[in-house]
């Protein structure tokens, strides 16, 4: 935790400085640096798959280690660009290092904590960062509105510095997950059936510490295998649409409220302020509340959430007034409901899908489904937001439908047909065993 929130402090420092250091520290226009951006964006998608394979045969930690030091030598080399081909270069490097911690980063969080703990583990640290990110956003704020020639300069180098650390940091030993007798004796059954590697459902907490199966065990997960599982197709085609939710923090609404319906410019990034301080407050016990259910159905529930804010920012936010700035926070509290509930439960159906020995190339692929939404959302915000609003909202109200739907799929396919059917019947109540003993007992207690 302690790596994770420094390393999101070098980073927050550095958000409000990403596209913008090119451009004062360089001769390079801004539409070089766009075009710069979008190149080794393109580049680094390859490389995903890469850093799945990496995970799986380096293991979690060793490649957070390696994602910490990588992420350091890219923006150092931030300080040497001083033309198009190096900007795509240390852009390049950065991004490689950013495909790895996605691979690599709820891997290592999975293989410390298991069922229910698990999603209180992506709450826990999901709020934190999102706390160090906002402390660091404001530091660099405070840095570069000082007018000092070398803030630009000092808040790179701060970034790479923070990295190194949290990398250093990760190298400390982790506690086993298997428990440790503390003195020789027979080994309970919870702790034999711990140790075994099953594969379970991906959407039940409660379904993670389940007997090992009977028979030999599988054989490796190879790419052929990955891309041929259900489970997978149907979790990544879920989140490649649900994805779409998440353009309305960052593109939709500083597009639409202030270009389209001409509102005020603070009202965007207030909301947003909002948005990342409800996330800290309230994630983690919200996620405590919610463990006792299915994930696919929270994530469900969550998607309700989303259209409804979709629905009141589509109707209620296109007038003037005090009304309307109500109608936006209300949508955007509504948003961010689904975004605490749907965040770990996402993450956690993915970790525990996977097969244990694969589960970095798992987590690579389901990560690309991103990659969709980034891709096409600002395409699609472009074309349609400012003259076919109406037709902008369907569109994206029937993505988030779709991918709400979606895991309610996947959960079928990652579930076991047995599993399905014990947990329609209900179980039969336990039957008092015959106690022979208590007729000739109660005769001498007469006596």
């Amino acid at each position: 935790m302690a790596a994770t929130t420094l390393d999101s402090l070098g980073v927050g420092m550095f958000v409000p400085l990403s596209f913008l250091f090119f451009v004062l520290t360089t001769h390079l226009s801004v539409a070089d640096v766009g075009l710069g951006t979008s190149v080794a964006t393109l580049l680094s998608l390859p490389v995903a798959p890469v850093a799945g394979s990496i995970v799986d045969r380096w293991g979690p930690r060793n490649s957070l280690v390696a994602n910490n030091f990588l992420a350091a030598a890219g923006f150092l080399c931030y300080l040497l660009v001083d033309s198009l081909p190096t900007l795509v270069g240390a852009m390049f490097l950065v991004l490689c290092a950013e495909r790895l911690y996605w691979a690599s980063w709820p891997a290592f969080v999975a293989d410390l904590a298991e069922g229910a703990e698990l999603d209180r583990w992506y709450a826990f640290t999901t709020a934190g960062t999102n706390a160090s990110v906002a402390i660091g956003g404001m530091a660099g704020g405070l840095l570069l509105g000082s007018g000092w020639k070398g803030a630009a300069v000092l808040i790179v180098a701060l970034n790479a510095a923070t990295s190194v650390v949290a990398g250093v940091l990760l190298l400390a030993p982790s506690r086993s997950g298997a428990p440790q007798p503390s003195e020789p004796s027979q080994p309970s059954e919870v702790s034999q059936t711990a140790q075994v590697p099953v594969r379970r459902s991906a959407a039940d907490p409660a379904a993670d510490p389940a007997a090992p199966p009977d028979g030999p065990e599988p054989p490796r997960a190879g790419w052929r295998t990955l891309l041929r599982d259900p489970a997978l197709l149907a979790l990544m085609a879920a989140q490649a649409a649900f994805a779409f939710a998440w353009l309305i923090p960052t593109v939709v609404l500083p597009v639409y409220l202030v270009e389209v319906d001409r509102l005020p410019t603070w009202l965007p990034s207030t909301a947003l302020a909002v948005n990342a301080i409800a996330i800290v407050s309230a994630q983690s016990p919200l996620t405590a509340r919610l463990v006792a259910f299915r994930r696919a159905r929270v994530i469900s529930w969550a998607s309700l959430l989303m259209l409804g804010s979709i629905l009141l920012l589509g109707l209620g936010a296109s007038g003037r007034g005090a009304t309307t700035v109500v109608v936006v926070f209300a949508a955007v509290l509504l948003f961010t409901a689904g975004q605490m509930m749907s965040g770990p439960a996402t993450t956690a159906i993915a970790a525990t899908a996977a097969p244990a020995e694969a589960r970095g190339r798992y987590l690579s692929l389901f990560n690309l489904t991103w990659a969709l939404s980034a891709t096409v959302g600002p395409v699609l915000v472009g074309a349609l937001i400012e003259h076919h609003a109406a037709v902008f909202w369907c569109v994206l109200a029937a993505l988030v439908a779709t991918g709400g739907l979606g895991y309610r799929l996947a959960d079928r396919f990652a579930t076991p047909p047995a599993t399905l059917r014990a947990r329609r019947q209900p179980e039969p109540e336990p039957q008092p065993e015959p106690q022979p003993e208590l007729p000739r007992i109660r005769e001498e207690l007469v006596r």
